[in-house]
């Protein structure tokens, strides 16, 4: 009888999670889980080196931009988490306001961005001057279909208008988020994957289909993400850690490295 393959040590995948929401008294019953502190205690328990966050009411609270503001303030000299903001294209057209809002990120130190899909529609159009903007920086962009939790419902017609503005801008990494909903992932998504070769997925809330689009389109297109507070970290590590098929080289390119080499090509 052949051994079982051993797993790779939680410390060998170098974890990287791409997406822990912060917030103050918003997430009823997980209120431990919001504060710097907090969640420095759980990527400690998990042996998870580092993460991508962003505040609750960026996501929900006009203007985003006050709770954009209080996640630098909150994630401060914590060198393990790092600040994503939610941002919207400018409603004034032209790449002037757009350059100006990308200008702003940089200088704050923000390397990644978040797009409320469910909030603004994805019409090439409308998000042409600001990815025109992220593009020439290379910026990771999450593009978030979820509704409060990690939830999230991707329609024919956003299909449609992801690949649109992911083949308008090839140089700007793109990355499917909170695409999990009560009937599983849209039969489109992994089409669009194998079309659209600057497009990734992140694992929040995902249980099984990442498997699927790491086998299909290749490891390299997956990031691992826990959707904290929403979700528990476990489950999704063990899916990553003890996934059969998967050599340690993929699992660490999915637990981490390509989130690394996507931020390490922002300019």
């Amino acid at each position: 009888m052949e051994a079982t393959q051993k797993a790779p040590s939680l410390d060998d995948l170098e974890l990287f999670d791409t997406c822990c929401t912060l917030g103050t008294g918003v997430f009823t019953g997980v209120s431990e889980w919001i504060t710097p502190e907090n969640v420095i205690a759980i990527l400690d328990r998990y042996h998870i080196k580092e993460a991508l966050v962003h505040d609750h009411h960026a996501r929900f609270i006009y203007p985003r931009e006050h709770g954009n503001t209080r996640l630098l303030e909150t994630v401060n000299n914590i060198k393990r988490l790092h600040p994503v903001w939610v941002i919207d294209p400018p409603k004034q057209p032209g790449k002037g306001p757009a350059e100006n809002l990308v200008g702003s990120m940089l200088n704050a130190g923000v390397q990644a961005v978040r797009f409320r899909m469910n909030t603004i529609p994805s019409c090439a159009w409308i998000w042409k001057d600001l990815c025109t903007a992220l593009e020439k920086h290379s910026l990771p962009c999450f593009l978030d279909f979820g509704d409060v939790s990690t939830r999230g419902d991707v329609s024919d017609t956003d299909v449609t208008g992801i690949r649109e503005i992911c083949l308008a801008h090839p140089g700007l990494p793109f990355v499917l988020s909170h695409v999990m909903g009560g009937l599983g992932v849209h039969p489109a998504i992994m089409y669009l994957i194998r079309r659209v070769p600057n497009l990734y997925i992140d694992i929040t809330g995902i249980l099984e289909y990442w498997r699927e689009t790491a086998r299909e389109a290749g490891p390299e297109r997956v990031l691992f993400a826990t959707g904290m507070p929403f979700t528990e970290p476990g489950i999704l590590i063990s899916n990553i850690q003890y996934a059969a098929g998967f050599t340690d080289e993929e699992k660490k390119l999915m637990a981490g490295s390509n989130l690394r080499r996507l931020l390490g090509n922002v300019q």
